[in-house]
C-alpha cells in the first residue's frame, strides 16, 4: 500500500516512536507523547444543546440507543449492541433544529426545531423517529487498571491476527492513570476494528501515543493513533477513520 501524507511527527517524535515498537512488557510498549495537533474545534451551540444522557427507542423498537450531550465539545451516541461510541459534531439545519454528523460527514441524528429525534441508520436511511425511554449515565471511558489493560492487549493481539491473517503488534504509552488507559484501550479496539474492515491492509504494528487532539497516520507497516484522553471518547480516532486512513480514503486527523 503507498503511503500518503498525514500529520506530522517530528525527527524526535520519530526517533522516540521506533523505540516504543520495542515491548518494555509483554503485549505493551513506551510511546512519547506527541504535541503535534490543535484540540478540536468547538461544536455549534444550538437551540437545543441539553446536559446529560439518555435513551431512545423507535417506535417499533429495533433500534435503541443512548444520547449524551453532557460533554459540550461534541455528542456521543452508544447503539444498543453496538460496542462503539460514536463521536457526532453539531451544526444548524436548515429551517431550524440540529444535526449530528459523523467524522466523515455522515448524518446519524437530527433534532428537530420541537426537540424531536430522528435517527439514521444503514437500514433506515430516510429516518425514524426516536422518543425518550429514560435518563441514563453519562457515556464514559471506564478506568482500566495496567494489569488489566495488559490482559486486554493480549486478547486484542489475539483477535487482531484472526481478523488480519498475520501478527499485529500493539505498543503504548507505558506510564498513564487509569482513566488514561481506559481512553487508550478504547482507541486500540477502534483501531482492531478498522483494521478488520480494510480488505487486504498490510498494516503489522498499531503505535498508540497521547497527544493534544486524536488522529491517525500511516506509516509503511504502521499505524500511528494518536489519542487525547482529557477529551474522553471525543479523544479518540473512530473505527471508520482507522478504515478509511488504512485504505487510503483519507489521512490525518480524524475527529
Amino acid at each position: 500500500m503507498s503511503q500518503s501524507s498525514g500529520p506530522s511527527l517530528s525527527g524526535r517524535g520519530a526517533a522516540a516512536l521506533a523505540a516504543a515498537l520495542t515491548f518494555a512488557a509483554p503485549g505493551m510498549a513506551e510511546a512519547q507523547r506527541q504535541p503535534q495537533q490543535a484540540p478540536p474545534p468547538p461544536p455549534v451551540q444550538g437551540l437545543y444543546q441539553a446536559s446529560g444522557a439518555t435513551r431512545y427507542s423507535t417506535p417499533d423498537g429495533a433500534v435503541r440507543f443512548v444520547l449524551d450531550r453532557s460533554g459540550g465539545r461534541a455528542a456521543l451516541v452508544q447503539f444498543e449492541g453496538d460496542p462503539e461510541v460514536h463521536v457526532l459534531r453539531p451544526a444548524l439545519a436548515a429551517g431550524g433544529g440540529e444535526i449530528y454528523r459523523t467524522e466523515d460527514g455522515g448524518v446519524m441524528l437530527r433534532i428537530t426545531p420541537h426537540g424531536g429525534i430522528i435517527v439514521y441508520t444503514r437500514a433506515m436511511r430516510t429516518g425514524s423517529p426516536a422518543s425518550e425511554e429514560a435518563r441514563v449515565a453519562p457515556l464514559t471511558p471506564e478506568a482500566v487498571a495496567f494489569a488489566e489493560m495488559q490482559s486486554r492487549f493480549r486478547q486484542l493481539q489475539a483477535a487482531a491476527r484472526r481478523s488480519v491473517g498475520q501478527t499485529v503488534t500493539f505498543a503504548v504509552p507505558a506510564q498513564m492513570s487509569a482513566r488514561e488507559a481506559g481512553v487508550v484501550v478504547d482507541a486500540a479496539e477502534r483501531a482492531a476494528e478498522g483494521l478488520a474492515a480494510a480488505p487486504l491492509t498490510n498494516v503489522r504494528r498499531v503505535a498508540i501515543v497521547i497527544g493534544p487532539s486524536p488522529a491517525a497516520v500511516l506509516r509503511g507497516d504502521t499505524l500511528i493513533v494518536q489519542v487525547a484522553p482529557q477529551f474522553g471518547y471525543a479523544g479518540r480516532p473512530s473505527s471508520n477513520a482507522i478504515r478509511n486512513v488504512v485504505t487510503g480514503a483519507v489521512q490525518g486527523p480524524e475527529q
